[in-house]
C-alpha cells in the first residue's frame, strides 16, 4: 500500500473530466476576452449571406431590418455591430457591405431633401420642379430595385453579396451619382436663412449647379451613359417653370412671374 501522502484525495467526477488548470484558463480566458479581435462573436449575432442580401435590398429602398440601421446622427446606414457570417472575417463582410450602405445612403440622403424641400413652405417653381424631376428619377431607381430584387430573392436561389457587388455595381454609381447632383443644388445658407435669398437667385444657382454637373458629365463620357441621361432628364424638368412663364408671355402677352424668378 502506497504512503498516505502519495494517495490522492478522492475529487468528484466533473473535476475528472476537467481538469482544475483548465478550467481556471477558460474561466480566465473568458474574463478578458470580451471586445478583443480574438474573441470568438456572439451566436446571437451571426447571419446567412441570404438573409444579408434581402437587407440590402431593403435599405436600398429606403427601409430598416434588424441587419442593416439607418443612424440618424451619421446620417447613415450601417450594419448592425456584430453581426458576422461564417465564412467571412468581420472587415472582410465590412467591405464588401460597404458599397451597398453607401449608395443606400446617398438613396436616403436624396429622399430626406426631397421631403425637406416639399415641407420648407420656400419651395420657389424652379426648385420645386427640381425636387420633382430628383424625385421621379429616385421613383426610377427603386422600380429598378424591385426587379433586381425579384431576380436575385428567391427561395430557390442562393445568391452571394460579391455576386451581388457585380449585378448591382451600376445601380450603386448612379445613387452616387444622384446625391451628387443633390448636394450643393441650393445656395449657402439656404435652409438657415432662406427667407432672406431670392427666388432669382435660387433658382438661378439650381440650374446653374446642374448646368455644371452636366458639363462635367459630358466631358467624360462624351454625352453617353446613364448619369448624363439622369441630369438631362432633371435639368429638363427644372427648366419647365422658366419654359412655362415664358411660353405665357411670347404667345399670350402675360408676364405670370409671380415669384419673380425671371428678375
Amino acid at each position: 500500500m502506497p504512503p498516505a501522502s502519495m494517495v490522492l484525495p478522492h475529487q468528484p467526477a466533473g473535476y475528472l473530466e476537467t481538469p482544475a488548470t483548465e478550467s481556471f484558463i477558460h474561466k480566465l480566458q473568458l474574463s478578458v476576452s470580451k471586445g478583443l479581435p480574438h474573441a470568438a462573436p456572439a451566436p446571437a449575432s451571426r447571419t446567412d449571406e441570404h438573409e444579408l442580401v434581402k437587407s440590402v435590398f431593403q435599405v436600398l429602398q429606403g427601409f430598416d431590418t434588424h441587419l442593416l440601421y439607418w443612424d440618424k446622427n451619421v446620417p447613415a446606414y450601417c450594419k448592425k455591430p456584430g453581426t458576422y457570417v461564417s465564412h467571412l472575417s468581420r472587415a472582410s463582410l465590412g467591405s464588401v457591405l460597404k458599397p451597398f450602405l453607401f449608395a443606400a445612403t446617398c438613396l436616403k440622403r436624396v429622399e430626406l431633401f426631397v421631403g425637406k424641400v416639399r415641407s420648407c413652405g420656400r419651395g420657389t417653381p424652379t426648385l420645386s420642379a427640381f425636387a420633382s424631376a430628383v424625385d421621379s428619377w429616385l421613383m426610377l431607381r427603386e422600380a429598378a430595385l424591385k426587379e433586381e430584387e425579384k431576380s436575385f430573392v428567391s427561395v430557390d436561389r442562393t445568391v452571394t453579396l460579391l455576386a451581388l457587388t457585380d449585378s448591382m455595381s451600376s445601380l450603386c454609381l448612379g445613387a452616387e451619382h444622384l446625391y451628387q447632383v443633390v448636394h450643393g443644388a441650393l445656395p449657402d445658407g439656404f435652409w438657415g436663412s432662406g427667407a432672406n435669398i431670392a427666388s432669382s437667385e435660387v433658382a438661378v444657382h439650381v440650374v446653374n449647379h446642374i448646368f455644371k454637373k452636366l458639363n462635367e458629365v459630358c466631358l467624360v463620357e462624351d454625352g453617353e451613359g446613364e448619369p448624363y441621361h439622369m441630369l438631362l432628364v432633371i435639368f429638363a424638368g427644372s427648366l419647365l417653370p422658366y419654359l412655362q412663364c415664358l411660353d405665357s408671355w411670347l404667345y399670350d402677352g402675360i408676364l405670370d412671374d409671380p415669384y419673380e424668378e425671371l428678375r
